[in-house]
């Protein structure tokens, strides 16, 4: 009887280090991956925001597009690598314009001075010119300047 008694005490004293180990272990695993957890967010969440940054960025093109009209898209739309800051971010925006001659309407090869359609690429890179990482590319044709009094 003896002995389990002191067996037991010995038992329920404290911890062990082998005991303090583990759960220290434990602890360090569940806090290092909250903490990855949480910056992963945080990066993900950067990201997102260039993202819709640089997709902002784009639209204004595709709206300074529409509004300029299409025989003035040769003179004021095109740019190549035009900076834009936001903090400490450094984005570069380009837009090319492609005059295409459409085939189809029987004019072609005929009318090459006066193009059927535009196909208008707008890319954003981020850091440096060459870092594309996002696009946007429509088509434009003359009748979408057509309005009612169009002659």
């Amino acid at each position: 009887m003896k002995w389990r008694l002191t067996n037991q005490a010995a038992c329920s004293g404290g911890f062990t280090l082998v005991e303090s180990m583990i759960a220290t272990v434990l602890l360090a695993v569940i806090l290092l991956g909250t903490a990855q957890y949480f910056f992963a967010s945080r990066n993900e969440i950067e990201r997102a925001a260039r993202n819709q940054w640089a997709h902002i960025l784009m639209q204004q093109q595709y709206e300074r597009c529409l509004s300029v009209g299409f025989r003035a898209l040769a003179d004021s739309l095109p740019e190549t690598n035009v900076p834009f800051s936001r903090g400490n971010l450094t984005g570069y925006r380009t837009t090319r314009i492609t005059w295409i001659d459409d085939s189809l309407d029987d004019g072609s090869p005929i009318d090459l001075t006066t193009p059927d359609y535009a196909r208008v690429n707008v890319t954003f890179a981020w850091f440096q010119p060459g870092n594309i990482t996002d696009s946007l590319e429509f088509i434009y044709s003359p009748q979408r300047d057509w309005g009612w009094d169009w002659q």
